[in-house]
């Protein structure tokens, strides 16, 4: 069995005893919504949000989610370039056709059936627009010597958040009342890939992003879903779930 060097030890301790340090920092605002005029709600689980004093998701009962914008991508780091150069505009189309399509399967897929997805605004309908501002893959070379006996793993998941290499995720959304075009919540949250013990989906570059997106999905669908004066839960740094 392989055994971690009292030195990791101490590192991880270090690390892992902030979690803040193990979230990730928000967005500045990519333009997609105007993040400035925004703040964070203690009951939503994004880093920022606007909401409209009369706007009730209960008001409505269908919901159209338009295509991923992605002409709002922020400028990718240094080794992103490096290592996904070429491949980096497909990467961000395939993402943004993989966040709409999560979204619609989680409005779809909710057993209080509270909304209908449909294919065009339509009266009663509101209209989810959403823009992906970051993408960052996993560092596919780290996360396999994060596999490498005595104590190696460790040292590495360390290594990746003291140098930033760690895959990052970030969105802006607007809420409009599909009838009247008028804006009725913005959102935005940035967040990067989980602490976690064994992570197999570093090893694909953009796994622990789509685990991200599944979350966000889910948590749009409980905003929906809350009654007066219930919460909804930030999304936490660490799992134990490998895939």
């Amino acid at each position: 069995m392989s055994r971690m060097t009292p030195v990791v030890v101490i590192i991880c301790l270090t690390v892992l005893s902030g979690c803040a340090s193990l979230k990730a920092a928000p967005s500045q605002g990519a333009g997609f919504v105007p993040v400035q005029q925004m703040a964070k709600h203690e009951d939503l689980p994004f880093n920022k949000a606007w909401v409209r004093d009369d706007m009730s998701w209960k008001n409505y009962q269908t919901i159209h989610i338009t295509p991923v914008n992605t002409t709002h991508l922020l400028q990718a780091s240094d080794w992103q370039q490096h290592f996904r150069k070429e491949s980096m505009k497909k990467d961000a189309e395939d993402i943004a056709q993989y966040m709409q399509t999560r979204f619609k399967e989680a409005f779809r897929n909710d057993q209080k059936r509270h909304f209908l997805v449909v294919d065009a605004p339509q009266p009663g309908c509101l209209t989810l627009e959403l823009a992906l501002t970051e993408l960052v893959p996993s560092n596919v070379a780290l996360e396999v010597l994060g596999y490498a006996p005595y104590g190696g793993g460790a040292a590495v998941k360390v290594l990746e958040r003291a140098t930033g290499a760690v895959s990052t995720v970030a969105f802006e959304a607007r809420v409009k009342e599909s009838a009247t075009g008028k804006t009725m919540a913005m959102y935005a949250d940035r967040e990067q890939q989980k602490f976690a013990p064994i992570d197999f989906r570093g090893l694909t570059w953009y796994g622990n992003a789509k685990r991200i997106i599944d979350e966000w999905a889910d948590q749009f669908v409980e905003m929906a879903n809350r009654a007066p004066g219930e919460s909804v839960k930030e999304s936490s740094p660490f799992t134990l779930m490998p895939f």
